[in-house]
């Protein structure tokens, strides 16, 4: 049997925009949007000017390829590692519910670092979101192979063990490489993976992560395309193979899970949008809190204490106690944080979710309130109902007040009208580019399969 390393290889190299159906396209245009929204927030904040301010001393002279919103330019690979950073920036990006993992971040830095290294001008928008969509789909393929859930669970921050895999076959496709380089370019990235859950206490190495991925699959790709060769089966090998050692076992991954159905079943429609500038997994309970404002008229002045009935990958990564305001990354994290932050501000984004208001001793006594509990019947419910969440608000009355929320608004099973994210695109946007700028980025991103060229696109995410 042709191992499943070879398969992906096949699969990835062979794929045709002919082959994908035009709901799963339009659903990629749109996380292109959103990613490149996300990036251009980002351009700007304090973590992102670190990075950059790196990568610019290292590199004087720039590179072949932008860094978005910035006007500056850096070496490829340094490109794709800033880039990744800015749409992981705010935990405003995607999330793949069953793969726990962003794929933008990864796909979009890795793509695009790569198209303007064979240059711009010679490369059509088909061919860029050819790239990206196979990048979309696999990185939660492996996901789900991993059991992305329990690999938090064991302290890996799994989107970012999972990233160099999506980010080299996409960087593949736009270099041109061909099936044996595409598969030794798999077994390059994969030794390169790496990433910790602790990030989730408070540093600012969770927004460069992911990042870190899309940065190792490009080289990945470069080296493959040389004849630089990989772990061969980099998936199956048992010794130091990539499943077996980040599972600690030799049977808690499921190989097929990256190609099964593959054609018929598309991961990618299953990443799901934000609404808030928050970790995901906090945002059922988000959602649940907005029901109760509506329907109950509750307020945080009500409020004696709230507990949260989640599974037990939430507890670990979004229900620590107590709440101690270490930066936005805690913040952000912090399901109780997240639950003061919306009931006493009225929203949870990007003009909440800022550093004077990280130690406000209002939203940290509130936040210091809530308790989140496991639950196991959430958990045996399967892989859909993750993310989802039980609220039981105890208000100084005596009186509890109950809601559930399976499916976060924005989820696969809640999508997100084109409408609304066009609206997200253009706020976090407009914190980099004027609106013209920003109706062609729009315009040319629900087109991209027409473009001649995609210069113009990487024009206008250059920034003002």
């Amino acid at each position: 049997m042709t191992s499943y390393t070879r398969q992906v290889a096949d699969i990835a190299t062979s794929l045709k925009l002919s082959d994908v159906p035009l709901d799963v396209v339009l659903r990629a245009k749109a996380l292109i949007l959103d990613g490149l929204g996300c990036a251009l927030f980002s351009a700007d904040l304090k973590w992102t000017n670190i990075l950059a301010g790196v990568v610019d001393r290292l590199e004087p002279k720039g590179g072949t390829a932008s860094i978005w919103g910035r006007r500056a330019k850096a070496s490829a690979t340094n490109a794709a590692l800033v880039n990744g950073a800015m749409i992981q920036g705010f935990e405003l990006d995607d999330a793949h519910i069953g793969a726990a993992l962003h794929s933008c971040s990864i796909v979009l830095p890795a793509a695009f670092a790569a198209a303007e290294m064979m240059g711009a001008d010679k490369v059509d928008g088909a061919k860029l979101l050819l790239a990206i969509i196979a990048g979309l789909e696999f990185g939660p393929r492996v996901g789900i192979c991993m059991r992305g859930e329990q690999m938090s669970n064991n302290g890996w921050h799994s989107g970012a063990i999972v990233a160099p895999f999506p980010a080299a076959i996409a960087a593949g496709i736009m270099l041109g490489l061909n099936s044996d380089q595409m598969y030794h370019a798999l077994g390059i990235a994969g030794t390169q993976a790496g990433g910790l859950m602790a990030v989730q206490y408070g540093s600012m190495v969770k927004r460069i992560q992911h990042g870190k991925g899309a940065q190792s699959g490009l080289y990945g790709a470069l080296l493959a395309a040389d004849g630089f060769t990989g772990i061969e089966d980099i998936f199956e090998e048992k010794y130091g193979g990539f499943c077996t050692t980040f599972s600690h076992s030799t049977d808690q991954f499921d190989l097929s899970a990256l190609v099964d159905n593959f054609g018929t079943t598309w991961e990618l429609m299953r990443c799901s949008i934000k609404f808030y500038a928050a970790k995901m997994n906090n945002h059922a309970t988000i959602n649940a809190i907005e029901e109760l404002i509506n329907e109950e008229g509750l307020k945080a002045e009500d409020v004696e204490a709230i507990q949260v009935a989640v599974v037990q990958s939430v507890v670990k990564q979004c229900g620590w106690s107590p709440y101690v305001p270490k930066g936005e990354t805690a913040a952000q994290l912090h399901m109780g944080f997240c639950i003061a932050m919306r009931l006493i501000e009225g929203e949870v984004f990007v003009d909440q979710m800022v550093e004077e208001n990280i130690a406000r001793p209002d939203l940290v006594a509130l936040a210091n309130r809530v308790t989140v509990v496991r639950s196991v019947a959430r958990e045996q419910k399967g892989t859909n109902y993750r993310y989802g969440s039980d609220v039981e608000v105890t208000l100084k009355s005596g009186r509890v007040l109950k809601k559930t929320v399976d499916f976060p608004a924005g989820s696969n099973l809640r999508p997100p009208t084109a409408e609304q994210m066009e609206r997200k695109f253009r706020r976090l946007a407009s914190q980099t580019l004027p609106p013209k700028k920003i109706a062609k980025v729009e315009k040319i991103v629900w087109g991209l399969d027409r473009e001649t060229s995609v210069t113009p696109l990487i024009k206008l995410m250059q920034g003002r």
